[in-house]
């Protein structure tokens, strides 16, 4: 035998769904179960406040109504109604507190049985109020009728107010006061019977949509609110997840510097160990130049993207600065047969020195890469209350709808073949953020055919006292001492040894910090060099504090390591910190300035 559909009328839906008689008519833009019942949850919130905040007037409302319609009609029929409103009072007081205790609870079952048995609750409290005005009605007392009718007025907008939020508790609020007075008045009002009856459905039919409307608006608030409270918690989720992906991605760099600057390190070692200048070892060595070149670009952008690279403005003359960079890269311009030529300038700036250095290389060099004829110009012109640097190079020109791509990674405007000579698309992504962490503004003018301009714009400060020169490094030559070498990996270790010992030096090598130990106890160095991650549990920073405790006349403490991470940071200024690979003219100059220093000393 078929069964009944249960689903209702098609127009009992409409109906319902127009007067929103059920909770399935509510929040119609939210499609999502798991949404709707949560702006359920608020419903009932909102309806359990407001019991609370009308408590005074559920307290002193009864008493009221019985004090002044006691001597109409009758003590028992004034304060039955009364009594009953009290306890009903009671019962909402100890259901809100069970809604408070249901909305605490972590992943509660629906709230909408909850929100039935309030609104059941309402329309019995409702039902008793209309009941308390049977005997009103029948005592034929005028001003005491329009004085109920006031009141019901009142309750009645207040209730509308309070409940609109919950259509159906509101239609239960008000719809038996109102219309249950207006049944009582057609049969017993006598002459008022047709005024009261018109009156309590008028004004029925003027709350419902009233708060038929502030329900839809309610509603649509409230699901606005929900739908902006999802995107916020979606927008934080994606968030996190680049926050962790950035974090991979400088854990992953950190430790590829690391590991890759080994064999480079290794490489560049061995080359300068090999004697000749055939164009096979020549060769060699401008590809590892240029490996080094790509994996120092790579690990500055990450350095920057992780927050490792920290600012250190301070004043500086802008003319050695402009000259030095100059004297670097005259030979690349007079390889171009190009002019490459400095503004002379008096200004000072505040910047951090290296930093900006940095930037002003990277774009020298590009200036220099992309020009084939005419030449280079390195100024300084005063811009406002600060001071304007420009790069200006007369060569292939930038279009200007590329003006913003060509500082994103890896774009090159003039190499489809990536041609690793014209570089690799990294360093004006260098510029803009190392600008941006300096807070100085990156500026570009460009003419296709014609050349380009790239301006820097910096704060200006007053001159100060120079920092004294540096003495120039001495002639090379054989150099003489004892050098311990702490490096754990075999390809860099015996690479330095060979290089060490090619320039003179007696080189005691260990492989982790107990060796090294066992060494400082046994022989007096002249100079320790440790790489940083070393195997067991002490790492090279340790070698270097228990070599320095070991030996006070030690002259020569130096890091050689291929790690990045802000652990770096914690390295003290006097050991001084080689970057992997290690250029060996950097490291003999290191050698020779301290071995000279402590020898003067």
């Amino acid at each position: 035998m078929p069964q009944a559909d249960p689903s209702p009328h098609p127009a009992a839906q409409r109906w319902r769904e127009r007067f929103m008689l059920s909770g399935d008519s509510m929040f119609p833009r939210i499609g999502d179960a798991a949404q709707r019942a949560q702006l359920e949850a608020r419903t009932l919130a909102l309806l359990a406040a407001g019991i609370r905040t009308a408590l005074i007037t559920a307290l002193i409302g009864p008493a009221l109504i019985a004090w002044l319609t006691a001597p109409t009609i009758g003590l028992a029929a004034a304060i039955g109604p009364a009594a009953l409103l009290y306890v009903i009072t009671i019962d909402r007081v100890l259901f809100a507190r069970r809604v408070a205790r249901y909305l605490a609870a972590p992943g509660g079952a629906s709230a909408r049985p909850w929100l039935n048995a309030f609104t059941w609750r309402t329309g019995l409290s409702a039902l008793v109020v209309a009941l308390w005005g049977y005997p009103v009605v029948t005592s034929g007392d005028t001003t005491l009728v329009f004085m109920i009718l006031a009141l019901a007025t009142i309750v009645s907008a207040s209730s509308m107010a309070q409940f609109c939020c919950w259509p159906p508790a509101m239609w239960a609020s008000f719809t038996p006061i109102l219309l249950g007075l207006g049944l009582q008045l057609l049969v017993f009002g006598g002459s008022h019977g047709a005024f009261g009856v018109a009156f309590t459905v008028l004004l029925w039919l003027t709350l419902g949509m009233a708060g038929l409307r502030f329900a839809r608006t309610l509603h649509n608030d409230m699901s606005t609110r929900l739908l902006n409270e999802q995107l916020v918690h979606e927008l934080d989720v994606k968030r996190q997840q680049a926050e962790a992906a950035n974090a991979a991605k400088s854990r992953f760099f950190a430790a590829a510097s690391h590991d890759l600057r080994q064999p480079l390190q290794a490489m560049g070692l061995y080359l300068s160990v090999l004697q000749g200048d055939g164009p096979t070892l020549a060769r060699m060595g401008e590809c590892m130049d240029a490996l080094d070149r790509l994996l120092a670009q790579v690990m500055d952008l990450s350095r920057l993207d992780s927050g490792q690279t920290t600012a250190h403005p301070e004043p500086l003359a802008l003319q050695p600065l402009l000259q030095r960079l100059a004297d670097t890269y005259e030979a690349a311009a007079r390889k171009k047969d190009l002019q490459l030529r400095v503004h002379p300038t008096t200004a000072w700036a505040h910047s951090d020195p290296v930093l900006l250095e940095r930037v002003l290389a990277n774009l020298l060099t590009n200036a220099i890469r992309y020009t084939e004829r005419g030449g280079v110009l390195l100024g300084v012109r005063n811009q406002g209350a600060g001071l304007r640097l420009c790069v200006v190079d007369t060569g292939i020109g930038i279009p200007p709808e590329a003006n913003e791509t060509v500082f994103e990674e890896f774009v090159q405007l003039d190499n489809a073949e990536r041609n690793p000579e014209r570089g690799h698309g990294l360093g004006l992504p260098t510029v803009r953020r190392i600008a941006a962490l300096l807070g100085h503004r990156v500026g570009l003018r460009s003419c296709v055919g014609r050349g380009s301009i790239f301006t820097l714009d910096l704060p200006a400060a007053r001159p100060s006292d120079a920092p004294a020169p540096r003495a120039p490094p001495a002639a090379a030559g054989r150099l003489q001492g004892r050098v311990l070498v702490v490096e754990d990996n075999f390809l860099a270790r015996d690479a330095l040894v060979a290089l060490l010992n090619g320039w003179g030096l007696e080189v005691t090598a260990v492989h982790d910090a107990p060796g090294a130990l066992q060494a400082l106890r046994a022989t007096a160095f002249d100079a320790v060099l440790s790489d940083w991650r070393l195997p067991g549990a002490d790492d090279g920073l340790a070698v270097l504090r228990q070599a320095r405790a070991l030996q006070p006349g030690l002259k020569l403490a130096a890091m050689i390591t291929g790690e990045d991470t802000h652990r770096m940071a914690e390295a003290p200024l006097d050991f001084p910190v080689l970057r992997k690979p290690v250029r060996p003219l950097r490291l003999r100059a290191l050698l020779e300035r301290y071995v000279r220093e402590h020898k003067a000393a």
